[in-house]
C-alpha cells in the first residue's frame, strides 16, 4: 500500500490539528457504496487525515463535504497511516479541488507573505467576518497579537483591514489512549477529566525544547496550546505520567528557565512525527 507522507503535502501549507464535522461518500475496497458521518483530524490546504471505518483503495475518489460550511469536493485517498489507536481506519486524502476552500481555513503557501527572520504559524480569525487563516506571523506581530490580543491584518474576504484574534480550536486527535494498562489507565482517565476544562486551544507553532530526566533532548515546535497544556510531535520516546522540562516561546533559550511538565497523552502519529504528546504544565510544582 503507498505510504505516501501528509507531511510531503504540509510542506506546501501548514497542517493544523483540527476536529471538523464531515460526511465521506465513495466505495469501498468490495466497491460497496457507503455515506458516513465523520471528522478530520488533521487539515492542510492541499488535504488531511480523515477517520473511515471502510476500508479504502489508495487512488480512489471519494466526496467529503464540510458539515459546518456545506462545500462539498472531490479528494483522493493516498494512504492509511500504520499506526492508529482510535481503532477505526485512518486515511491521508488529497483534495482535487483546493480552490474552494472546504475547510473554511485559508493556508497562505509557503511563498506567500514571506519575510525575513522567524515567522510563526497561527490559526486566526478574523473579528468581522470570522473567517479563519493559518496566519503567518513575525514575531513582533506574534508579540503584539499576545499584548493587545488583536492583530490588524488585511482580510480578504472583508477587502479592508480588520482585527483578528486567534481562533480557539476543538483537536482532532484522541487525547486519552485507549486500553491502556492498569493504573496508567485510570491516571490517564483522570488526568482527561482534569483536561475537560475552561482552557482554550490555540493553533500555534511555537520553538519548543524538551528534555528528559535522563538528559535527552530535542528541539520540537508545538500544534496547539493553552495557558497549562501544550501539545507536540517528538521522536523522543515518552510514557503517560513521564515528568519532563520544557522551554517554549519566543526568548533566547539560554535565558529560559525549563518548566517541569506531565506527559499526560501519547499518540503514534506516523504522517507528522514519531509520536504526538499532549503535555500539562506543572508551573509553581
Amino acid at each position: 500500500m503507498p505510504k505516501e507522507n501528509l507531511g510531503a503535502q504540509a510542506r506546501k501549507s501548514e497542517r493544523v490539528l483540527l476536529r471538523i464535522p464531515i460526511r465521506v461518500e465513495g466505495k469501498d475496497t468490495l466497491g460497496k457504496a457507503f455515506d458516513e458521518t465523520t471528522h478530520t483530524l488533521v487539515v492542510n490546504r492541499s488535504g488531511g487525515l480523515i477517520i473511515v471505518p471502510q476500508l479504502l483503495q489508495p487512488g480512489a475518489i471519494i466526496k467529503i463535504t464540510n458539515l459546518t460550511n456545506k462545500i462539498s469536493c472531490p479528494f483522493e485517498v493516498v494512504m492509511r497511516p500504520a499506526k492508529s489507536l482510535s481503532g477505526t481506519p485512518e486515511w491521508g486524502v488529497k483534495c482535487l479541488e483546493p480552490d474552494a476552500d472546504i475547510w473554511g481555513v485559508h493556508f497562505p503557501t509557503k511563498s506567500e507573505g514571506q519575510s525575513q527572520g522567524p515567522l510563526i504559524h497561527v490559526l486566526l480569525a478574523c473579528q468581522e467576518c470570522f473567517s479563519r487563516e493559518m496566519a503567518t506571523l513575525t514575531v513582533q506581530e506574534y508579540r503584539d497579537l499576545m499584548a493587545e490580543s488583536c492583530l490588524p491584518r488585511p482580510c480578504p474576504k472583508c477587502s479592508a483591514t480588520k482585527n483578528w484574534k486567534f481562533a480557539f480550536i476543538e483537536v482532532g486527535y484522541q487525547e486519552v489512549l485507549p486500553s491502556l494498562p492498569g493504573s496508567a489507565a485510570a491516571e490517564s482517565a483522570a488526568q482527561g477529566e482534569a483536561e475537560k476544562r475552561p482552557d482554550r486551544r490555540r493553533a500555534v507553532k511555537l520553538p519548543l525544547g524538551i528534555r528528559l530526566p535522563d538528559g535527552g533532548e530535542e528541539p520540537s515546535t508545538t500544534e496547539n496550546i493553552s495557558d497549562s497544556i501544550l501539545c507536540f510531535a517528538s521522536n523522543l520516546e515518552m510514557q503517560v505520567g513521564e515528568k519532563v522540562y520544557v522551554k517554549v516561546g519566543l526568548d533566547n533559550p539560554e535565558e529560559q528557565c525549563d518548566i517541569p511538565a506531565r506527559i499526560m497523552w501519547r499518540r503514534p502519529a506516523s504522517e507528522i512525527g514519531r509520536a504526538l504528546y499532549g503535555a500539562k504544565l506543572e508551573r509553581g510544582d
